[in-house]
């Protein structure tokens, strides 16, 4: 074998060595960088995990606010039924408790129009002062308000003489007259103050119905509750 022949030999076998050393480090290089982009893939795995676990949570919070929301009004709607229920209860009693206040006015004050059906007349701590509590009742059968004014004079005697006082020169207020509004009865308080020198006799109520100029009157005796029936002059 030739000298030349050998070189080619060892030339060849060299290069096959060379080859296979680049096609290692090509192999372990390639390996390397295959490790890297696991492991950064795995990263963003991870935090898209994350970001989808978050997302899930806030999901089911709304939910849960959701089903919430959903009971809230099924127990408003069942609240509101309820209410409903007893408001028609009540008014149906109510209607029931009128019409049976209707009947025992009726029975034991007759049936017509308005009228006074008494006065009263309290006395006070202070000496010569007074309630005067007047009645109205309106034994209607209808469902019918009554409006309108009610005033008084007393008649009596002032010294030897006999005078009659209007309600603005007795009441506290000097007040001329005092509205009412009623359907079946209303009491009206009016405080007032006799002259030292006036003897009460009798009331004279008048009432008025509405805008009618022509006022009903009525007379009642003074009497005072527990005690005399006239002050002392």
């Amino acid at each position: 074998m030739s000298t030349k022949t050998t070189w080619k030999r060892v030339l060849a076998a060299a290069g096959i060595l060379v080859l296979c050393y680049g096609a290692f480090e090509l192999g372990r290089a390639s390996s390397g960088h295959f490790i890297v982009s696991s492991m950064l893939e795995r990263f963003a795995l991870q935090k898209r995990s994350q970001a989808l676990a978050e997302e899930n949570e806030s999901l089911r919070g709304r939910v849960a606010v959701a089903e919430v929301g959903q009971q809230v009004d099924r127990q408003a709607q069942v609240d509101t039924q309820q209410m409903m229920g007893e408001l028609q209860s009540e008014t149906a009693r109510q209607k029931q408790e009128l019409e049976f206040y209707r009947g025992l006015v009726v029975r034991q004050y007759g049936s017509g129009a308005l009228r006074v059906q008494e006065v009263r007349v309290r006395p006070e701590e202070d000496e010569r002062h007074y309630v005067v509590l007047i009645t109205l009742v309106q034994a209607a059968t209808r469902d019918t308000v009554a409006n309108g004014t009610v005033t008084f004079t007393v008649e009596g005697l002032q010294g030897k003489k006999p005078a009659t006082l209007a309600l603005p020169e007795i009441e506290l207020d000097q007040r001329k007259q005092f509205p009412f509004s009623l359907r079946f009865f209303q009491q009206i308080e009016v405080p007032i103050e006799l002259p030292v020198d006036f003897r009460p006799e009798r009331l004279h109520v008048a009432y008025q119905l509405g805008r009618n100029p022509d006022p009903t009157k009525q007379t009642f005796d003074w009497r005072v509750e527990g005690g005399a029936d006239t002050p002392a002059l």
